[in-house]
């Protein structure tokens, strides 16, 4: 294709460049590639990789691509380019591109069409959307053709790079849930979230659209939904994303602090207040304020965060003089605030205030199709934190955490993978190195569905009865299990003295090598 444009090669060491210079050499391939020279003098020479990315920009607008190619180039990466989508599709497999990046304005096409084009041929190449000026819905309507994500123009090199850290992020998930997982594969991550369930999409969809303005928003779902990143996401989003984002945990504070550290107080204005400060409020000047909990506002509390939402002026402790303030507040609640309304615990002008927009977070419980993908991400992260070796998971302890209703939701089941990733010993993760509540949990569940079935004609008394005892089996079993079937240590974690439970498991009939063997086997 005459109009593709291919940057990297090996360059001779001696060979004599002067600043701001290029050179053309000849590959084996017979293509030809080009060096360019940086302003210092040195050349650029990207390593190719597994590990990196072959981007091709596909743009008429040269500075643009200009800039994307500077940048890129600097972080090594191999960078294609291409004026028009002609052939585009057609090239994509034969240079092994593994990112493309498309301008929304195309010369014969427009960019969403050329990324639905690559989506159906090449659906394990990444795509993203670089967004023209001013047009706040191209991203949205980019994530609906299966861009991963945008960059916006002009092009700013912070943003490139960030954007480009988030794009190797998720490849390296996806070739690692490519280990354990079959079928179509969708672009999980957005901003630090992942999920490829309908409600998720739909939570990435909305923090798309609203990100850029600068209404409230409320934040709600169950305590380890991910509150925390979804205001971050909306602060990424927003034109404040350079500015402070700052982040209050309300209930975390004894009340009669909150106010001090949210407006600030002057020196006198309480007993040990020996100097002025000032508060979150100014601190996240022209940027976000995140208020978590914020149901466990006192009234006070809230009727100042009431009058700083709605005029921007915030009032030290202890002082007569408000300030003005530019800061966007995002607030979060697992708390049902229509009821607390009602109650006379939280003010309803403030509650509307709050909730231009509502964000309800699924509990994990409702989206365990994202369980696999969350796993290995989660396993990947703290391999590399831990300086652990990559593990996969057995199809059995999945099955466990597919089973488990996860309270705690995806905090929970990233604190359970952390830990069975650093108290594993084999070669994958099996049911023995999850926490013991895992098991027994899972052998509750199994037990009334068996015995229902089994015990139907059965006098009450004796239904029971067996019932109990295949429980008791189920649940000492499982135990027995993650202490490698230890007595001591497994009397030790059921609360229990060493000879009642032996007596036990002679009353049951259950041998704790049969556990043993069941771990060893990795079930």
């Amino acid at each position: 294709m005459s109009n593709v444009a291919l940057y990297n090669t090996e360059v001779p060491s001696a060979f004599p460049l002067a600043r701001g210079a290029s050179l053309t050499t000849r590959v084996p391939s017979g293509r030809d590639r080009h060096l360019r020279i940086a302003p210092e003098g040195q050349v650029i020479t990207p390593t190719p990789s597994h590990a990196l990315l072959r981007i091709l920009v596909v743009s008429s607008n040269a500075e643009a691509c200009a800039a994307l190619r500077q940048v890129f180039e600097r972080e090594g990466r191999e960078v294609l380019s291409a004026s028009s989508p002609a052939g585009v599709v057609e090239m994509i497999g034969r240079a092994e591109v593994n990112l493309l990046i498309s301008d929304q304005l195309l010369p014969d096409e427009s960019g969403y069409a050329l990324l639905e084009s690559v989506r159906e041929k090449h659906p394990t190449v990444m795509t993203a959307l670089m967004a023209a000026p001013g047009m706040s819905q191209a991203p949205l309507l980019a994530f609906e053709r299966g861009a991963s994500d945008y960059l916006t123009q002009p092009i700013d090199a912070d943003e490139a790079v960030a954007f480009l850290r988030r794009a190797d992020n998720m490849r390296t998930v996806r070739e690692h849930v490519a280990t354990q997982t079959s079928g179509a594969y969708e672009a999980p991550d957005y901003r630090g979230m992942y999920g490829t369930t309908s409600v998720m999409r739909g939570v990435f969809r909305v923090i798309s659209r609203v990100g850029r303005t600068g209404v409230t928003v409320l934040v709600t779902g169950e305590s380890g939904t991910g509150k925390e990143l979804v205001a971050r996401a909306l602060h990424d989003e927003s034109a404040r994303r350079n500015k402070p984002f700052i982040a209050l945990n309300c209930s975390a504070l004894p009340s009669e602090l909150v106010e001090s550290e949210l407006f600030g107080h002057t020196r006198g204005a309480f007993t040990g207040a020996v100097k002025d400060r000032g508060g979150l409020f100014e601190a996240a000047h022209g940027g976000t304020l995140f208020l978590d909990e914020i149901g466990d506002l006192g009234p006070l509390a809230q009727a100042k965060v009431l009058r700083a939402v709605e005029s921007g002026e915030v009032m030290r402790v202890g002082d007569t003089k408000s300030s003005h303030v530019d800061v966007r507040v995002i607030a979060a609640t697992n708390r049902p605030l229509d009821a607390m309304v009602l109650d006379g615990r939280f003010r309803e002008d403030l509650l509307y205030r709050l909730k231009v927009i509502t964000l309800a977070l699924p509990p994990l419980r409702e989206r365990k199709s994202d369980i696999p993908l969350l796993t290995s991400h989660f396993l990947h992260l703290f391999a590399e934190r831990h300086s652990l070796p990559a593990r996969a998971l057995s199809d059995d302890a999945l099955d466990m955490l597919m089973q488990h209703d996860w309270p705690g939701n995806v905090r929970e089941l990233r604190n359970v993978i952390e830990g069975a990733l650093v108290m594993c010993d084999g070669a994958e993760i099996a049911v023995c190195d999850l926490p013991a509540n895992l098991s027994t949990a899972s052998a509750t569940l199994s037990v009334p569905t068996s015995m229902m079935e089994q015990s139907a004609d059965l006098p009450f008394v004796e239904a029971r009865e067996r019932a109990l005892r295949e429980f008791d089996r189920a649940f000492l079993g499982a135990a027995l299990a993650r202490n490698g079937g230890n007595i001591a240590r497994t009397a030790r974690a059921l609360g229990l003295h060493r000879q009642s439970l032996q007596k036990l498991l002679a009353r049951r009939d259950l041998r704790n090598g049969d556990a043993t063997a069941a771990c060893a086997a990795g079930t």
